[in-house]
């Protein structure tokens, strides 16, 4: 209970005197004590009422009407009772409204919206209706309203939304760093609205209010609503400087010019950061398609290599067996059909063990596992017998890691990549020199492997090749791992050949 009352009298305090600024403010542009009290005070109030917990509304309410009772017999302003009625008024609606005030950005927004106009709604029938006060009490208040109402949930979400960092004796002894850069591009905005509005010659002074949206854009692409209406307060302090005039036209332009342009400004940067979150959740959504992509290729090895593993166990074992028996039969039995059936048996067994270890090969290549990548790929040439066909094969390792050292599913990926290459290079190309080169950074694995071959159209190899483990599958399984797949390739001139670059993350 103490802390309360303690809180309340500060409290009181702290709206009183900002209370009474505003009004101070706002009476000297309006020239109308009451007009004063719908701008800029009203607005401060219903900002904070929409923020702070209802215990504490009573002491809101109490510095509202405790400075309007004190200031009526001072001005000498009879309306001044048309004022407390629209406050008394505004408990219902703010009560009503603050139980949808939650969720994201853009409902809070809309129940402001819902708010100030109903606000305006309400003011407007107390001071009199359908008369050039109502119609400018209206004005005042949804002036009022977007410039102030926003900007207090612009400070409530950073006070109260915002993960703060707990005082440590570790942040005490962090230098500060101040956003110099920020700072001084509020600055030089804020200079170059007050150097259009003042310092343009007479026949342009009607385009002064067009420049106004200039720092508004900038603001609003730079850090979305909450800039645009930063941009938009700043342009304010400039429209008001900026007016010396005090009839009534002056003032339900300068008004009309508030209103425009900070509802210009939030709508403005609402849009901008829309698009921005989007762009954001697509990243996400790529990023989460990225790692399970990453997952199923793993997963793929994975199941190629327990597949390959339970082939080789057992049916190389079965066929080990069965050959066993046919040399039995063999030996026991000297009957020329029984050795017919005998040798057909092993023969068939042969060809079935053949067939097998192509398979096993296809699924998952044996010499990857029994001598790591680097000796695998130098097999993997020799098996192709490059030099047999008179191919020239140069091949290069280099970077600040061994080979032996990357993950296995990135190993695989290379070896098939590398097999697939050369394959077709010997296959087609024609070529009569092949490079191979293997980088192998931190970070980072690179495969470029280059021929003089005769080369193609790798649009249109690219929508044939549809199917397999050809270029568009090397294609695919390089983006999958995160990597960055590239192909050149010239039919004639002295680049004439194929260049193929492989980046991947090494994970």
């Amino acid at each position: 209970m103490r802390q309360y009352a303690v809180m309340s009298l500060c409290g009181w305090l702290l709206l009183s005197c900002g209370w009474f600024c505003l009004w101070v403010i706002a009476s000297y542009f309006t020239l109308d004590a009451e007009l004063a009290v719908f701008l800029f005070p009203f607005a401060l109030r219903t900002g904070i009422l929409l923020h702070c917990p209802k215990k504490y509304w009573p002491v809101v309410y109490a510095s509202e009407w405790s400075l309007m009772l004190a200031l009526a017999p001072l001005v000498h302003n009879p309306l001044w009772l048309s004022a407390l009625v629209a406050s008394l008024l505004s408990v219902a609606l703010l009560w009503f409204a603050q139980r949808f005030y939650f969720g994201t950005q853009l409902r809070r927004l809309g129940v402001m919206g819902a708010v100030i106009l109903l606000s305006a709604l309400i003011n407007f029938v107390v001071s009199g209706g359908f008369d050039t006060h109502g119609w400018m009490v209206v004005l005042v208040t949804i002036t009022g309203g977007v410039m102030l109402v926003p900007s207090c949930y612009l400070v409530w979400s950073y006070l109260f939304q915002q993960a703060w960092v707990p005082l440590t004796v570790g942040l005490v002894s962090r230098p500060v760093s101040l956003r110099i850069r920020h700072i001084l591009f509020y600055a030089v905005l804020f200079v170059v609205s007050i150097i259009l509005q003042l310092g343009l010659p007479e026949e342009m002074r009607r385009f002064a209010p067009f420049c106004l949206a200039i720092p508004i854009i900038l603001l609003a692409f730079r850090y979305g609503w909450q800039g645009a209406l930063l941009g938009t307060l700043l342009n304010s302090v400039v429209l008001i400087a900026a007016r010396g005039s005090s009839s009534d036209l002056a003032i339900t332009d300068l008004m009309l010019s508030l209103t425009a342009q900070s509802l210009t400004g939030i709508l403005l940067g609402m849009g901008i950061q829309r698009q921005r979150e989007l762009n954001q959740k697509l990243r996400q959504q790529l990023t989460r398609n990225h790692s399970l992509s990453q997952q199923l290729v793993r997963a793929e090895e994975s199941v190629r290599r327990d597949i390959a593993r339970e082939l080789h166990d057992e049916i190389g074992q079965n066929i080990t067996a069965i050959r066993t028996q046919a040399s039995i039969i063999k030996r026991v039995d000297s009957a020329p059909v029984a050795n017919n059936c005998a040798a057909m048996i092993e023969t068939l067994s042969l060809n079935i063990y053949d067939t097998t270890k192509g398979l096993l090969t296809q699924l998952r290549p044996k010499s990857l596992d029994d001598m790591g990548l680097k000796a695998a790929i130098e097999q993997l040439l020799r098996d192709f017998e490059c030099e047999a066909q008179g191919i020239e094969v140069d091949l290069h390792w280099e970077g600040e890691m061994e080979p032996e050292a990357l993950e296995d599913t990135l190993s695989v990926t290379l070896y098939r990549l590398c097999q697939e290459t050369i394959n077709n290079a010997i296959k087609y190309a024609q070529a009569s020199r092949l490079n191979v080169l293997f980088v192998i950074d931190k970070e980072w694995v690179s495969l470029e492997i280059s021929d003089n071959g005769r080369g193609f159209s790798t649009d249109l190899v690219m929508q044939k090749n549809s199917k397999g483990f050809g270029l568009t599958g090397m294609r695919e399984r390089v983006e999958a791992l995160g990597g960055v797949f590239g192909i050149r390739s010239y039919t004639q001139g002295e680049r004439r050949g194929t260049h193929l670059t492989i980046r991947l993350p090494i994970i």
